[in-house]
């Protein structure tokens, strides 16, 4: 492991193992890199090689702001042996990495060889089956004779090794789509089903319904409407809410002045909508919050554990500082959503 290791940090191409072929890797910030690993494979032209990572560490670092949820699910996936494609444009690559492609593909492999080399190098590892340009991945014998004939050191195990199922590849544009292999629709949903409460439904909650919605929206590049197939659910109700009926006339207002329609809006009460599963409440107040079942997932929808005043019957000054505190918190929560700590 110790020549594989001096012989990436040189910037030569290995052989290694991952969770399903033997491939070739190099340091992903080695001069021509990608070039590198074309030239012996007989391609005409560099590609885009998937990035490899030893761990989830690897990956934030050069994926800081991710749409809301997406770290999560990587998380969740990337071990699983998922490869995800995603829009270079999300991403803080490294200028040195010299990526001119619109697309980048991350993968974890588990293999502990792997995983050792590329901890070892401390940086990301750029690799591509082992074969000539449009042939099978090589094993065995064959796999030894390439790998001689074209002086690329080796790790131990790979002769050894049999073939295994190839990963499911999803790409992200930016709706998920899975370009190989199956996963269920549960598998793509990378948000939350969230309830946002206050007390009559007209005043409060609507208005970080209506927000939350749009800056998800806005965060993933998506229509509204486009929001349930990530994942993401928002509606509200109120506590002691007088069902279907319009949002106050000052919320309206001071929805509107941000670009927030609230004219379709009509109230539901929460013992209406605790039939359906919600994967996160969000209120306005503890009061709120002591409504719900005790096993709840529940949160003040002020991360800072702040209540959201009530402007029930006040003046349009009392509306525009709930709204201004509710925009406040729901840029916070967007930005929770999209940490890779939760």
């Amino acid at each position: 492991m110790t020549d594989l290791t001096e012989s990436l940090l040189s910037g030569q191409i290995v052989a290694l193992p991952t969770d399903t072929v033997p491939g070739l890797a190099i340091r992903a910030n080695a001069a021509d890199a990608s070039a590198k690993l074309a030239a012996v494979k007989g391609y005409d032209e560099a590609r885009p090689f998937s990035l490899h990572f030893a761990d989830l560490g690897q990956v934030a670092a050069i994926a800081p702001g991710l749409p809301p949820g997406l770290a999560a699910w990587l998380t969740m996936n990337l071990p699983q042996g998922v490869t995800a494609v995603l829009p270079a444009e999300w991403l803080a690559l490294p200028k040195v990495w010299n990526w001119p492609w619109l697309k980048v593909g991350l993968r974890l492999p588990q293999n502990q060889t792997f995983q050792m080399a590329a901890q070892a190098v401390g940086c990301p590892l750029l690799m591509t089956s082992i074969n000539e340009a449009s042939a099978d991945p090589l094993f065995g014998q064959g796999l030894q004779d390439w790998l001689a004939q074209k002086g690329i050191p080796a790790a131990s195990e790979l002769p050894q090794l049999q073939a295994a199922s190839a990963s499911a590849v999803v790409e992200f544009d930016p709706m998920p789509q899975v370009r190989r292999g199956e996963l269920t629709p549960d598998q793509l949903m990378l948000g939350l089903r969230i309830l946002v409460l206050c007390s009559g439904n007209i005043c409060r909650s609507p208005v970080g319904e209506v927000m939350l919605r749009a800056e998800l929206a806005a965060a993933w590049g998506v229509s509204e409407a486009d929001l349930p197939r990530l994942g993401w659910e928002i509606a509200s109700a109120g506590t002691f809410a007088m069902p279907d009926g319009p949002a106050s006339e000052h919320s309206v207002d001071v929805a509107a002045k941000i670009g927030l329609d609230l004219s379709a809006h009509r109230s539901a009460n929460l013992e209406d909508m605790l039939d359906r599963p919600w994967d996160l409440f969000l209120g306005m107040g503890l009061n709120h919050l002591a409504a719900l079942p005790k096993n709840a997932p529940m949160a003040l929808y002020d991360l800072h554990g702040n209540p959201v005043p009530d402007p029930f019957g006040g003046p349009l000054p009392a509306y525009q500082q709930m709204c201004d505190h509710l925009e406040q918190a729901t840029q916070e929560r967007i930005k929770q959503w999209c940490s890779w700590t939760r």
